[in-house]
């Protein structure tokens, strides 16, 4: 199985990918396999999955569920 080579980020323990290209390439590749899984398992409730990529304050890129509206109103939120 072909992997998108990751790294350990400072910010926390999470995977981080040194640009956005390769952050892409494992957010469709984690998409995929969400979508095969969710197949499988029909009767059961909706996976949760990754739907974009971030950069952190490290210049790391990450995958999160959290989805951009999401992040904006939030931001938006502490902003104020």
């Amino acid at each position: 199985m072909k992997t998108v080579e990751f790294h350990n980020c400072e910010c926390s323990a999470k995977r981080g990918f040194t640009d956005r290209r390769a952050a892409e390439k494992a957010l469709g590749r984690a998409q995929a396999k969400r979508d095969r899984q969710a197949q499988r398992l029909e009767s059961r409730p909706p996976m949760n999955r990754e739907n974009r990529v971030y950069e952190c304050e490290f210049g790391m890129w990450h995958l999160t569920k959290q989805s951009r509206r999401s992040y904006e109103e939030t931001a938006a939120r502490l902003a104020a």
